[in-house]
C-alpha cells in the first residue's frame, strides 16, 4: 500500500509563518482612543441635541441610543466583512473518531506471549494475530475435548488488565478466535485537539476550528478547501504522527541473529526474557526495496520488515524543526534538527551503528512513520543534531512529512476514515451568497416598506429599529468573531420579521388607547408599558428554542441560533427602548400630534369557539393523512443527516442541461436515491441538482457515488480546466542550483489550490517520464499556501516541451475532473447521534416552554393548551414535508419539492415551537386581562380576545411569511427545505392560535373545573 502516494501538506505551512500584519486600529492606544471617542462624541452630539430641543431631561437616553448606534456602525465598518461559515464560503468538515482498537493493539502481543507455552506443547499447534485484531490460536486437532481444554487454560491464564473471549465469529481449521477486551486507557480530548489544531493550522493564520464532537469524536472545520483537496486533508489529520529511528534487522550482522530467531514467533514484538528485542512493522514497498532487509507476509497481505528496539529510543519527540529542501541531486528531501537530548541520543545511536571496516558490514537507519518504514539509508557517519531524511520521494511527500512532523504526534490514534464528512466548494458558497444576500434585502426591504405603509410614522420608527437591529446584530457577531452561516441569515431575516412582532404589539395597543380617548403622550406611555410584559413573554418562548438549538446543533445550526437569539435579545432594546425614545422625542417636540395607522379589520365578533370541533376534527384527518404518508415513505422521509449517506450536488456543462425526470432515471441505481433541482439566479434551469443516497463513502479518493455520477453522465458533468501561455526559457549559468530555467503561466477559469494544481503537476510529471523534477508554483497576488486562485506561476527544472507535455497531461486530468459543488458523507453513528439530538432537542423546547406558560400564568390549563398546540403545528409540518413527495409532480410550479426532514428541518421546527406561542400567548394575556378576578374562562372571553388581537395575529403572521417567503423563492437550495417548513409553520401556527390553543383552555376548564363552574360561569358571563 502506497502511503504517501497522494499526500500533500494541504494545510502544513511553516510554524515560523509571519501573522499578517495588524489594523492601525488594534494598535493598543489607537483601540482605547477610538473606543473613548465612540462613547464620547455622541454622548456630547446628545447633550447638544437634548439642549436644542430643550428636552434636556432626555439626553441620556438619547445619549445611549446614539453610542450603540456609534459603536455598532464602527465595528461593522472596520470589522467588514464579517467572518462566513464553510456553507458561504466552501470548505470542509470531518468527525473522526478516536481508534480505541488501536489503544489494545500495542498489548496484545504480551497476550500472545502467555498463550504461546500453551500451544507449543501441541503439534502442529501455533498462535497468531488476525487481521481483523483478534488472536487465532491453532489445535493442530478438531478434537472437541482438546478445544475445551485451550478455553480452560486461557481462562485461567491472568492478562491484566486485558481481558480474553472466545469469539462468535468460525476460525479457520481447527483455529479458535478470541476477542481482545479490557480496560481503556482514558484520552485527554483537550490535548487531542490541540494536537489536531497545530496540525491542520500550524501557522494559526487560516480560521480552522477543531473542537470536541461527541464522547469520543472531534470535529475539523477547514475554510477554502478544494473539492478536490479532500482525500489529502483527511490523510494529513488522521496520520498519528508517530516518528521513531529504528535499525533495521540485517540478516549478515551476527549481532541480530537472535533478534532474528526469535522473530519467527507470532506476534508483532519480539521478546526475549520477557523483553521487547525487536518489531516487525509494514514496509512501505512503494518508496523501499525489500532487499537487504528481513521481510514476511504480513496479515493482511502487506509486507513486514523487522526493526531492532534499541535503548535510545530516538522518536519524533525530539525534534525541534522539520523544513522541505532538495538534495545534492535536486531531489526532494526533509531537513531536521534535534534538541539537545536528541541530538545526543541520535548521535549514539548512529555512532555504534557505523560500517564495519573488518568485514565492510554497513547498518541501516529505518525511518519509521506510523510503524511503516519509510526509508532505510545506510549509515556512513555518527550524526548528531541535524540530519536528512532522502529516498524516492515527491515534493508533496516530503510537504507532508514536514507538516506531519512539525505538528508532533497525536496522543491517541484517530480512525483513517472519518464518520461523516461535509465538503462545499467555494464556487457554490459564492453562489449561496448572492442568494442569501438577495432573500435577505428583498425580504427586510419589504418588511419595512409594509410597515412604513401601514403605520405611516410608527412604521417608520419600527423601520429605523429594525435597522437598528440588523446593525447591532451584525456588530456583535464581528465582535464574538462568529461565523454567519446559511442558516443564520435564515435566522437573521426571520428576527427581522419577529421584530415588528414587538412594535406591532405596541401600536396596536396604542391605538386601543387613543380609540378609548387617552392622549397622543398617555397611549405612547400605556401602549409600551402594556405591551411590555407581553414582548418579554414571546421573545423569551422563542429564545429557549434558540438556547437549545445552540447547546446540541451543529455548526451550521449553532450560526441559525446565534443570529435568532442576538436578534431577540437587541429587539428589546431596539424595540422597547429607542422606538420608546423616538416617540417620546417626537411627541415632546410637537412633531407628531396623532398617530395615524392603517386598519385591516374594526371591531370584529367572529365565533371562533363555534367553530372548535370542526377545526379540530380537520386538523385531526389531515395530521392521520401526512402520519399515512410518513409510514409509505418510511426512510425515504429522512434526510442523510439521520439516516447516513452521500449527498452531492453536480452541475452539467453549459448546453447539457437536463430535466428532473432524465436525472433521477440515470441514477436510479442507487439506494434510496432522491434527487432535487437546485435553482440560482446565475444558472440556467436543469443545469444543478442535488443527489442524495443512502449509499456511503468507503474511502478512497473518489467515492463510489461520485463515481456512478461520472458513468451515469459522461461528458456532460461541469469539469475543470486550464490554459497555459507562452512557455519561456532562461540561461542558468551562473545562478543558484535552486534556480529553475523554464517559466509559464496558468490560468483557470475555475480556482484552484496549491496543493492540489501540486499534485496534479506531479502526477502528469509522473505521465510524461519526469517522476521527481523539481518545480514550483506560486500565485501572482501572492495568495497564501492553501488559498485557491485563477492565477498560477510554474517554474521547472524541464525543457520547454517536456514541459508543454506535461501541462497538456494536466490540462487533460483536468478536464476529466467533475466539479461537485459539494459532498457530504455522514456515517451510521453521527447520522444516529443526529436521532438523538433531535428528540432531545424537541422535547426540551417543549418541555421548558410548557414550564413557563404554567409557570407564568399560574394555572396548567394553559400550559397544556399551549404544548397540545405545538405538537399540532410540529405534526402539520411533518405531515406536509411527508406528502411533498407525492404533491410535487403537480405543485413544481410552487417549488415545491420531495422534501425530507433534516438538521435544518429540526430548527425549522423548533422555530416553529417558538414563533407558535409567541401568538398562543398574546391571546392568553389578553384573556388574563379579561378574567379579571373570575375563577374561570369563558367562551365569551375566548371569542372576545381572539377577536381584539385578531388584527395584531394577521399583521405580525404575515411580516413573517412574507420575509419568509422571500426565503422560500429566492433563498437557494441550501434552505429550501427550511424555508418550507417555516410557510407550513406559521400558517399552522397562526391557525392553531386561534382555533387550537384558546379553545382548548376553555375546554379543560369545563372537563375538570368541578361542582363549582355552572355558577362561576353564569357569574362570568354576566360580568362580560
Amino acid at each position: 500500500m502506497h502511503m504517501l502516494s497522494a499526500s500533500l501538506p494541504v494545510l502544513a505551512q511553516a510554524a515560523s509563518a509571519a501573522l499578517p500584519a495588524s489594523e492601525w486600529w488594534q494598535d493598543g492606544w489607537m483601540s482605547w482612543l477610538l473606543t473613548l471617542g465612540v462613547i464620547v462624541v455622541p454622548t456630547f452630539v446628545a447633550w447638544l441635541l437634548a439642549k436644542q430641543l430643550r428636552v434636556s431631561d432626555m439626553w441620556a437616553r438619547i445619549a445611549a441610543v446614539l453610542v450603540a448606534t456609534a459603536a455598532g456602525a464602527v465595528i461593522v465598518a472596520l470589522g467588514w466583512p464579517p467572518r462566513l461559515g464553510i456553507d458561504l464560503k466552501g470548505g470542509l468538515i470531518l468527525v473522526y473518531e478516536i481508534d480505541r482498537s488501536k489503544q489494545i493493539t500495542g498489548r496484545v502481543d504480551e497476550c500472545i506471549a502467555r498463550i504461546q507455552p500453551l500451544v507449543s506443547r501441541r503439534e502442529g499447534g501455533g498462535v497468531e494475530r488476525t487481521a481483523d485484531g483478534r488472536i487465532a490460536v491453532r489445535l493442530g486437532s478438531a478434537d472437541p475435548a482438546a478445544r475445551q481444554a485451550l478455553l480452560d487454560e486461557v481462562a485461567a491464564i491472568d492478562f491484566g488488565d486485558m481481558k480474553l473471549a472466545p469469539s462468535a465469529a468460525r476460525g479457520a481449521g481447527d483455529a479458535v478466535l478470541f476477542d481482545i477486551g479490557g480496560q481503556i486507557d482514558s484520552i485527554d480530548m483537550d490535548k487531542l485537539v490541540a494536537a489536531v489544531s497545530r496540525r491542520v493550522n500550524p501557522g494559526g493564520q487560516k480560521e480552522v476550528t477543531v473542537r470536541r464532537f461527541g464522547l469520543d469524536q472531534i470535529e475539523v472545520i477547514v475554510p477554502e478547501v478544494d473539492p478536490k483537496e479532500v482525500e489529502l486533508v483527511k490523510r494529513i489529520v488522521s496520520s498519528a504522527g508517530v516518528l521513531e529511528f529504528r535499525i533495521t534487522a540485517n540478516p549478515l550482522d551476527p549481532g541480530h541473529g537472535r533478534v532474528i530467531e526469535l522473530s519467527r514467533t507470532p506476534g508483532t514484538t519480539v521478546l526475549d526474557g520477557g523483553k521487547p528485542r525487536g518489531r516487525w512493522i509494514r514496509l512501505d514497498t512503494d518508496k523501499l526495496e525489500a532487499e537487504g532487509l528481513v521481510t514476511r507476509p504480513g496479515p493482511d497481505g502487506t509486507t513486514e520488515v523487522l526493526v531492532v528496539i534499541d535503548p535510545f529510543n530516538v522518536n519524533g519527540g525530539y525534534l525541534v524543526r522539520a523544513l522541505s529542501s532538495l538534495d545534492q541531486s535536486l531531489r526532494p528531501c526533509v531537513n531536521f534538527a534535534f534538541n539537545t537530548a536528541g541530538a545526543t541520543l541520535f548521535n549514539q545511536l548512529t555512532g555504534s551503528n557505523l560500517p564495519n571496516p573488518a568485514n565492510g558490514l554497513e547498518s541501516r537507519l529505518g525511518i519509521v512513520l506510523d510503524d511503516v518504514l519509510l526509508s532505510a539509508p545506510r549509515i556512513r557517519e555518527a550524526i548528531s543534531s541535524n540530519g536528512q531524511i532522502t529516498g524516492d520521494f515527491s515534493k508533496s511527500d516530503i510537504d507532508f512529512l514536514v507538516g506531519v512532523l512539525n505538528a508532533g504526534s497525536l496522543p491517541a490514534a484517530l480512525q483513517s476514515e472519518p464518520i461523516s464528512e461535509q465538503t462545499i466548494s467555494p464556487q457554490l458558497g459564492a453562489d449561496t451568497i448572492r442568494s442569501g444576500a438577495l432573500a435577505m434585502i428583498m425580504a427586510t426591504a419589504l418588511v419595512l416598506a409594509f410597515m412604513l405603509a401601514y403605520y405611516r410614522f410608527s412604521g417608520f420608527v419600527a423601520d429605523i429599529a429594525v435597522l437598528l437591529n440588523i446593525l447591532l446584530v451584525v456588530a456583535v457577531m464581528i465582535s464574538i468573531k462568529a461565523a454567519f452561516t446559511l442558516a443564520g441569515l435564515a435566522g437573521l431575516v426571520l428576527s427581522v420579521g419577529m421584530a415588528v412582532d414587538a412594535n406591532v404589539l405596541i401600536y396596536e395597543r396604542m391605538r386601543e388607547e387613543q380609540q378609548r380617548g387617552a392622549s397622543l403622550r398617555t397611549a405612547i406611555r400605556n401602549g409600551f408599558q402594556r405591551a411590555f410584559s407581553t414582548i418579554v413573554d414571546s421573545n423569551l418562548t422563542t429564545l429557549i428554542t434558540g438556547v437549545v438549538l445552540f447547546s446540541i446543533g451543529t455548526d451550521q445550526l449553532k450560526g441559525f441560533a446565534v443570529t435568532l437569539i442576538l436578534g431577540l435579545a437587541l429587539n428589546l432594546f431596539t424595540a422597547v427602548f429607542c422606538a420608546r425614545v423616538m416617540f417620546d422625542l417626537a411627541e415632546r417636540c410637537r412633531w407628531i400630534k396623532r398617530l395615524n395607522m392603517g386598519r385591516i379589520f374594526g371591531e370584529t365578533s367572529f365565533p371562533f369557539v363555534a367553530w372548535m370541533k370542526p377545526a379540530i376534527i380537520g386538523s385531526t384527518a389531515f395530521i392521520l393523512l401526512g402520519l399515512a404518508a410518513a409510514w409509505q415513505r418510511g426512510q425515504g422521509l429522512f434526510d442523510i443527516d439521520f439516516t447516513g449517506g452521500t449527498s452531492v450536488q453536480l452541475a452539467f456543462k453549459p448546453g447539457q442541461e437536463l430535466d428532473v425526470a432524465a436525472v433521477r432515471q440515470a441514477v436510479s441505481g442507487l439506494p434510496d436515491v432522491a434527487v432535487s433541482a437546485v435553482t440560482t439566479a446565475d444558472a440556467a434551469p436543469g443545469s444543478r441538482y442535488k443527489v442524495d443516497t443512502s449509499l456511503r463513502r468507503s474511502g478512497g479518493d473518489e467515492g463510489e457515488v461520485e463515481k456512478t455520477l461520472r458513468d451515469a453522465f459522461p461528458g456532460k458533468l461541469l469539469t475543470y480546466s486550464m490554459q497555459y501561455g507562452e512557455i519561456k526559457t532562461r540561461s542558468t549559468d551562473g545562478e543558484a542550483a535552486t534556480v529553475l530555467p523554464t517559466a509559464v503561466t496558468l490560468s483557470f477559469p475555475e480556482r484552484i489550490n496549491r496543493p492540489t494544481l501540486e499534485a496534479t503537476i506531479e502526477q502528469a510529471l509522473t505521465a510524461v517520464g519526469s517522476s521527481g523534477a523539481a518545480f514550483r508554483i506560486d500565485s501572482p497576488g501572492g495568495s497564501g499556501a492553501n488559498r485557491p486562485a485563477e492565477s498560477w506561476n510554474l517554474e521547472t527544472s524541464l525543457d520547454a516541451e517536456t514541459t508543454r507535455k506535461a501541462l497538456d497531461t494536466v490540462a487533460s486530468q483536468l478536464a476529466d475532473t467533475p466539479v461537485y459543488l459539494s459532498a457530504n458523507s455522514i456515517g451510521g453513528k453521527v447520522a444516529g447521534n443526529a436521532k438523538v439530538m433531535a428528540v432531545y432537542a424537541m422535547l426540551a423546547s417543549l418541555l421548558m416552554i410548557v414550564l413557563y406558560v404554567w409557570l407564568r400564568f399560574q394555572n396548567v390549563a394553559f400550559g397544556v393548551a399551549a404544548v397540545v398546540a405545538l405538537i399540532h403545528d410540529v405534526l402539520v409540518a411533518i405531515a406536509c414535508l411527508a406528502l411533498s413527495r407525492f404533491v410535487s409532480p403537480f405543485l413544481g410550479w410552487a417549488l415545491v419539492d420531495d422534501f425530507k426532514i433534516s438538521l435544518d428541518v429540526v430548527a425549522a421546527l423548533l422555530t416553529i415551537v417558538g414563533f407558535s406561542i409567541n401568538d398562543t400567548i398574546v391571546i392568553f394575556d389578553r384573556l388574563r386581562e379579561l378574567r379579571g378576578k373570575q375563577p374561570f374562562v369563558t367562551a365569551a372571553m375566548v371569542d372576545k380576545a381572539v377577536n381584539q388581537t385578531l388584527s395584531r395575529t394577521i399583521l405580525t403572521s404575515g411580516t413573517v411569511l412574507l420575509a419568509t417567503l422571500i426565503l422560500y423563492l429566492f433563498g437557494g437550495q441550501g434552505i429550501h427545505a427550511f424555508a418550507f417548513t417555516m410557510l407550513v409553520g406559521i400558517i399552522t401556527g397562526t391557525y392553531s392560535t386561534v382555533y387550537i390553543a384558546s379553545p382548548i383552555v376553555l375546554w379543560l376548564q369545563e372537563r375538570f373545573a368541578g361542582a363549582e363552574k355552572p355558577a362561576a360561569m353564569r357569574s362570568a358571563a354576566r360580568a362580560t
